[in-house]
């Protein structure tokens, strides 16, 4: 057995179902190192109960805390406070400064865009028309193959009954013939 395949954190926290921990009992009585291992791990397990629980305090409050707190006009000569002011203002000034694009160039700029988009869509629909006929096409070369390959195993089949059954009349027919021949020879 592997010693790697055995967790004995999960052993002696309780943590395996019945047959895994028998398994590793097993393994256990059988294996020093392991016995070593388990060991450790049961005198670490001790030594945590010996503990006693306590809470983690939040946080520790000053008496200086309230000295260092900036005043509520002094948030806005903060970096972040002024780069976004500045930013904000910029975006009003791009707003209001920036000339609109005259009537007659949207115009063809729409007309444009909306030749693209359907040139787009056109390629678009005829790739995956494509795609889906070679789809198709494939299927059905499958479908034709296995069909011709049923065929030919059927008409095997049919062939080997039709042997087996003229090879059948045949020996019936020697037997007719045997036993007219016999019974015309006895009169």
């Amino acid at each position: 057995m592997s010693c790697t395949s055995y967790d004995w954190k999960a052993y002696a926290l309780g943590e395996m179902d019945g047959n895994g921990r028998r398994e590793a009992e097993a393994h256990a009585a059988t294996c020093s190192e392991c016995r070593d291992e388990l060991a450790g791990m049961r005198l670490t397990l001790d030594a945590l109960s010996t503990l006693r629980e306590e809470e983690i305090p939040r946080r520790i409050a000053f008496v200086s805390d309230k000295v260092f707190e900036p005043r509520w006009w002094q948030s806005f000569l903060r970096p972040s406070f002024a780069a976004g002011c500045v930013v904000a203002a910029a975006i009003l000034v791009h707003a209001f400064v920036r000339p609109a694009p005259p009537a007659a160039d949207m115009a063809q700029i729409e007309s444009r865009i909306e030749t693209e988009v359907a040139k787009r869509i056109d390629t678009a629909v005829a790739k995956a028309v494509a795609d889906t006929e070679d789809r198709q096409a494939q299927k059905t070369q499958q479908l034709l193959a296995a069909s011709e390959q049923r065929f030919a195993e059927q008409r095997k089949a049919d062939f080997v009954t039709a042997a087996q059954n003229y090879e059948m009349l045949s020996k019936q027919v020697v037997r007719m013939v045997a036993i007219n021949t016999g019974a015309g020879a006895g009169q």
